[in-house]
Parts: C-alpha cells; structure tokens; sequence
C-alpha cells in the first residue's frame, strides 16, 4: 500500500472512530416572498440518509456539476473543489441528497483517490441522466411584455448546469439559437436571441433579488449543441 493511500486510510478510520459526520447550520439573509426553500427539518431528514462515510463508490451516481454562487460561503464551510470547463465557466460539485447538496471538497477527492477530470466526467454524465427526466412539457412558456419568456425549473435541484450540456438541453428547449439565464442555482429562463441584453439583465435582477444565493449574471446562448457565454453588464448578483 502507497503511502497516500495508507493515509487516505488512517484519516477514514479516525472520521469513523469519532463519527465526525456533523451538521451545522448558519443563518443567512432571507428570501424573496416568492421564493420557496426546503425546511430545516426537511434538510436533517435528508442528511440522517447519508453514510457516516461518503465513499466513492457509493455516491458517484449522486454527484453533480454546480455553479458558484455570488455570496460568499460561511468561512467555516469546507472549500470547494472547482474545476474549469468551456467555455470558461467555473463548477463545483455537491452529493445531491434531495433538498441540499454536499460540498465536495478537495480533501475529499483526496481521499477518494479520484482525480477532478473523473470527478468532472461522472458529474457531467449524471446530469445528462437528470435531464433525460426532464420533458419539453415541463417548460413554462409566458411573457412579459412583448418578449416571450420561457421558465424551466427541475426535479433535480440544479436546472442552471443543464446548459452544460446543450444538446440534451436542446431537446428540452428546442434546438435553435437562444438566450438562456440562471439566475438561481434550480432554475432557468429562455429568451430569443435576439432580445434585449438590457432587459435581460433586468429580468436576471428582478429574480436574483429574491435570491440571496443567486448566481452570477450571465447570459448563454445555446443552440444546435453549442454554448457560448455573454457578461450581462452591473446586476444584482454582481453588487
């Protein structure tokens, strides 16, 4: 046995021997009126589910891309294990365990001994899996205005990385070119794209706002399986 994984080894049998799987919980800012959140109760349900030990083995299928977040995360929280991918957009990645997400850190990529193109490879493969789920009649068509909005919230949690994989998204929204936003990490909104990239960034705040975990403004633009990424100018996620 290699010394790093005699290591990984001996820092899983001290976890175990102090069962160390712990939850804690720090308040934040509130939410917009229409926003609705698991509970606190519906969360420790979830986390009571979970193996004292996360191994690899165990929860890969679970685990998913996701993007960061504006605010910053509470400075006793375990860091993130970020990976870059095209075109250019940061993820981190969470165990899906229902209501929540499990940060995966770098310390635990360690352990597992998987390195971040696995761990990317088996996100990215399980999203597609979450999508498949996912019906072109599960999209909300509306407007505001004169502009067509189009809204896709998810049973997944994480409808915001479907632009990740714009082909399968493509057969959720349809192929052709679009302008889509992801202003919470669970939902995303299309527009022509031809529409206003001053009213996008209006749209981006108006709901961002609600959402003191919103994500960054930008805009994407999919289309006949292609992503590319737009800034969307001084939003609220960007104050």
């Amino acid at each position: 046995m290699g010394r790093n994984q005699r290591e990984r080894k001996e820092r899983r049998q001290r976890r175990r021997a102090e069962q160390r799987w712990t939850a804690q919980f720090y308040e934040g800012p509130p939410t917009g009126p229409d926003l609705v959140t698991p509970s606190l109760e519906e969360v420790v349900a979830a986390l009571e589910t979970v193996p004292q030990e996360l191994a690899w083995e165990q929860i890969a299928p679970e685990v998913v891309p996701l993007f960061q977040r504006v605010r910053p995360y509470h400075p006793e929280m375990p860091e993130q294990l970020r990976v870059v991918v095209p075109p250019g957009l940061t993820v981190s990645f969470g165990v899906d365990i229902g209501p929540a997400f499990i940060t995966v850190s770098p310390e635990m990529a360690e352990e597992w001994g998987v390195p971040p193109d696995r761990i990317l490879e088996q996100a990215l493969a399980n999203l597609e899996a979450r999508m498949a789920g996912v019906q072109p009649r599960d999209v909300f068509d509306g407007s505001i205005g004169d502009v067509p909005v189009r809204m896709l919230q998810s049973p997944t949690g994480s409808a915001s990385t479907y632009v990740l994989a714009p082909t399968a998204l493509g057969r959720i929204l349809g192929a052709h070119r679009q302008l889509v936003l992801a202003p919470m990490r669970n939902l995303l909104l299309s527009l022509p794209v031809s529409a206003d990239r001053d009213f996008a960034a209006w749209l981006f705040d108006e709901i961002a706002s609600q959402d003191p975990n919103c994500l960054a403004p930008a805009a994407f633009v999919i289309g006949d399986g292609q992503l590319a990424v737009e800034p969307l100018g001084e939003s609220y996620g960007a104050a």
